[in-house]
């Protein structure tokens, strides 16, 4: 099945990458100078953070040379998102790379990553392409989970699109804010006959969060991912909102998703410290998922 999307070869001096920040600090600037000493096109959008953050962007911005948006608000990581991939095609950018303001390049991986896309097997059936993900912490491989064609589902950050894909099949949904935004994407790829890579030459440093491990009756070692009650809640919101959509499509997924947020909840019950609010707003998310009630939630 071909996509009709262009097979023309990709060239450095034709893409732009785009970041999402939110409350930087001095590791993220210093993420920001290692992209943009490997890419031309830098856009950086602001999602609504600190005057002391903003003023270490716009700082960087003029010594660094990236273009800086300010939200002035937290918008949502979809949003921010599209605003970056709507800045890429107003500059006439063929190819877009996204990251999040935590991942930090390894020497040579954008270029890396374009000539894997150019020389992918797929051809034009490829819709997304993504690195070899290590634990910066740990120094471990994030395990890719492969199907029959290429990935099941992909990351946001470090990912590979040509622009004219979003013209195509669309921009990140808006109203899922954060969290399953990455997935959503995905599945909408694969529904339209696209694959999504992974390119094992190049290797991006992710920081997964902040897990910690715990030990159950002193024997079953299990590892918990702490997120706040209002991660919980778009979590479990846009798990029930994406399997509404893609459940017959792909059942395996969605399934998995459900499997995956009953055993958070295990955990928050066992291990986790805030457990009475985290478990109201996991709730409350299952309930909203259902009733479709989308957007961005106050955190109270």
């Amino acid at each position: 099945m071909k996509s009709g999307l262009s097979n023309s070869s990709m060239r450095l001096e034709d893409g732009c990458a785009v970041v999402v920040t939110y409350h930087p600090d001095q590791q993220v600037i210093e993420n920001l100078v290692s992209l943009r000493l490997q890419t031309l096109h830098l856009v950086v959008v602001d999602n609504g953070s600190t005057a002391d953050g903003l003023e270490m962007l716009r700082v960087a911005a003029g010594r660094v040379g990236f273009e800086l948006i300010e939200n002035g608000d937290n918008l949502g990581i979809a949003t921010a998102l599209n605003v970056g991939v709507r800045r890429a095609l107003e500059m006439g950018r063929e190819w877009v790379l996204l990251f999040d303001q935590d991942s930090c390049v390894t020497e040579g991986f954008v270029e890396t990553l374009v000539a894997g896309y150019e020389n992918s097997r797929w051809g034009d059936r490829l819709g997304l392409l993504v690195p070899r993900y290590v634990d910066k912490r740990f120094g471990t491989a994030l395990p890719p989970n492969y199907v029959k064609e290429g990935l099941e589902a992909a990351m946001t950050s470090g990912s590979l699109l040509r622009a004219e894909t979003f013209l195509r099949h669309g921009f990140f949904v808006d109203e899922l804010f954060i969290d399953g935004v990455d997935y959503e994407y995905s599945l909408r790829l694969r529904a339209a006959g696209m694959v999504i890579d992974e390119c094992v030459e190049a290797v991006l440093l992710h920081s997964p969060g902040e897990p910690q491990f715990h030990k159950l009756l002193g024997v079953l070692r299990f590892q918990t991912a702490n997120y706040s009650p209002i991660r919980q809640y778009y979590q479990e919101r846009n798990k029930i909102w994406i399997a509404k959509r893609y459940l017959i499509r792909f059942p395996v997924f969605c399934l998995k998703l459900f499997k995956f947020g009953a055993k958070n909840f295990m955990k928050i019950l066992v291990a986790e410290e805030g457990k009475a609010k985290k478990c109201r707003f996991f709730l409350a998310g299952v309930r909203d998922g259902l009733l479709e009630r989308m957007g961005k939630r106050l955190a109270t």
